[in-house]
């Protein structure tokens, strides 16, 4: 009984009453509070391209600077938290798992998105997978990993419903407090058989903390081009939704649940 007493003290000890969300480092308190209440938090890129919903990790600098340096058309950011995980993700085999997750290139085949312009929801991805080299663009396997490393780069096909068959690098880093993966077009991507975006203009941010059961979704993603884009509000909900499939996809591999 006297250790059964001990156990609770020390447990009350260490987590005491009203104890400071651990995420309240990288939100403001009104974000933060949406954020925990489940709601997806979006906002399109104005004028002077600031972030809004950027979270305070070791990156937001960088990550603000490289959108100012792109000057985008058209942005959008979206923040959200992957949450009730069945297992704790900011441990070694968490963060291993988010980061082999994140290289299984081949399971977003088949993922859908809702479609703002068609009013429905369609496969955002009828192909994907990894390539050995922007050169030779021969598949292979999902890239595994055993340890993480500072900075991995991968190359990427994938046969999307929007901007049709493309090639991609993404760039991952791994930071101390978060995981950052950048990816850029490197094909022209066209429309009605016209360059409409050029290489290295279509682009996206992702920042990824884990915290326990959770892992915060971070994202902005953006183009550029000189193409008439139409109504503004429908082109930033569909990078928003592209970004929600995303989002959407990392919880199920994390999950463990079917593709």
């Amino acid at each position: 009984m006297r250790l059964v007493l001990l156990a609770i003290q020390m447990l009350i000890f260490l987590c005491p009453a009203g104890a400071e969300d651990p995420l309240s480092r990288y939100f403001s308190p009104d974000d933060l509070g949406m954020l925990r209440a489940g709601k997806v938090l979006s906002a399109g890129l104005p004028a002077d391209y600031t972030l809004r919903l950027l979270p305070a990790v070791a990156s937001s600098d960088s990550i603000a600077a490289e959108v100012r340096e792109r000057k985008p058309t058209i942005g959008v950011e979206m923040s959200s938290i992957i949450s009730g995980l069945p297992q704790q993700m900011d441990t070694r085999e968490g963060w291993l798992l988010l980061y082999n997750s994140l290289h299984a290139v081949s399971t977003m085949k088949g993922i859908s998105y809702y479609s703002v312009s068609r009013g429905s929801t369609h496969v955002l991805f009828s192909e994907s997978y990894a390539i050995d080299s922007a050169e030779g663009k021969n598949r292979v396997a999902d890239p595994v990993f055993a340890e993480i490393p500072p900075e991995n780069h991968v190359f990427t096909f994938q046969q999307d419903d929007w901007f049709g068959k493309n090639f991609y690098e993404e760039h991952f880093l791994f930071k101390e407090d978060h995981l950052l993966i950048t990816m850029d077009n490197l094909t022209t991507i066209m429309f009605m058989f016209v360059p409409v975006i050029q290489p290295r203009n279509l682009a996206s941010q992702v920042a990824l903390i884990p915290c326990g059961n959770d892992v915060v979704f971070y994202g902005v993603s953006y183009l550029t081009t000189s193409f008439p884009l139409g109504d503004r509000h429908s082109r930033e909900e569909s990078l928003k939704n592209r970004l929600t499939a995303m989002a959407d996809w990392l919880k199920a591999r994390l999950s463990g649940e079917p593709q």
